[in-house]
């Protein structure tokens, strides 16, 4: 029984140890993973993004801490920029980051913007167009946010030539429940569409819609500039000289209304 009692003490010492020295393994691994993270930051400093990729990749197969992976997820974006990579590499770094954040509306957001960017800067219109529809539905998005959502959502629908789409989206950012000041622009993304698909009185009406809410200067000088293209359009051509007069200050390109200023009154003479 004595010998028993010695055997069991021994074993149980022995399973013990064991336990320990997994724990201290474990907390090892750890410790060299977050040793990874820790070069990758000083080699991204120094500009070394061979260097940083491998060790964010290697930091990335193992680390299991959400908030420090996202943060070795936006190195790795910021390296692979810098590094002069293909941007359909930046592209399946967001994917997979998309993946594993779906359920962070927030970090989502940053995601999907991204993608929206990168795929327009590549000319993927529709790609483009399904990372801002995605992005538009996430909760949490400031005014400012869900705004511009839909406006780069309306302009990739009108570069593939999706129209309806397009004004259908505008039509939309219109009707959200916020301060007609805040969404003033997608007023004027949509005159600007109507404009390019020569609904001129469209134009003009939403055009004086925007005048009437006072806007800032610059958006006063396009918005003016719109106006009064459509009116000469129309064949009104007394007010369209008369918004072009009143645009020209405020319009970013002053050179390029005093052209049309000058034909109108030249014509007006005839």
């Amino acid at each position: 029984m004595k010998k028993l009692r010695v055997a069991c003490g021994k074993a149980l010492a022995l399973c013990l140890c064991l336990v320990f020295a997994g724990f201290l393994c474990a907390c090892k691994d750890q410790s060299m993973v977050g040793d990874d993270l820790s070069a990758a930051r000083t080699a991204v400093s120094l500009r070394n993004w061979s260097l940083a990729e491998r060790l964010l990749e290697r930091y990335l197969r193992e680390a299991r801490d959400a908030d420090l992976r996202w943060e070795a997820w936006q190195q790795l974006l910021v390296v692979l920029n810098a590094a002069g990579q293909e941007p359909r590499a930046t592209l399946e770094c967001l994917e997979t980051m998309l993946a594993e954040f779906a359920d962070n509306d927030a970090r989502s957001a940053v995601i999907l913007r991204r993608m929206g960017e990168v795929n327009e800067g590549m000319r993927r219109y529709g790609r483009a167009a399904d990372a801002w529809n995605a992005y538009i539905g996430l909760g949490g998005l400031s005014t400012e946010q869900t705004v511009d959502g839909y406006r780069r959502l309306a302009a990739m629908q009108f570069n593939l030539r999706r129209f309806d789409a397009g004004e259908d989206t505008l039509q939309q950012c219109l009707a959200l429940p916020m301060a007609d000041h805040d969404k003033i622009m997608c007023m004027y993304d949509l005159a600007d569409q109507n404009m390019a698909r020569e609904r001129w009185q469209e134009v003009s009406d939403l055009c004086q819609q925007i005048l009437d809410s006072d806007p800032d200067k610059t958006l006063r000088g396009l918005t003016g500039y719109l106006l009064a293209d459509a009116l000469e359009q129309l064949g009104k051509t007394k007010e369209a000289l008369k918004y072009f007069e009143l645009a020209r200050d405020d319009y970013p390109n002053p050179s390029v209304i005093d052209n049309r200023i000058a034909h109108l009154r030249k014509k007006l003479k005839k």
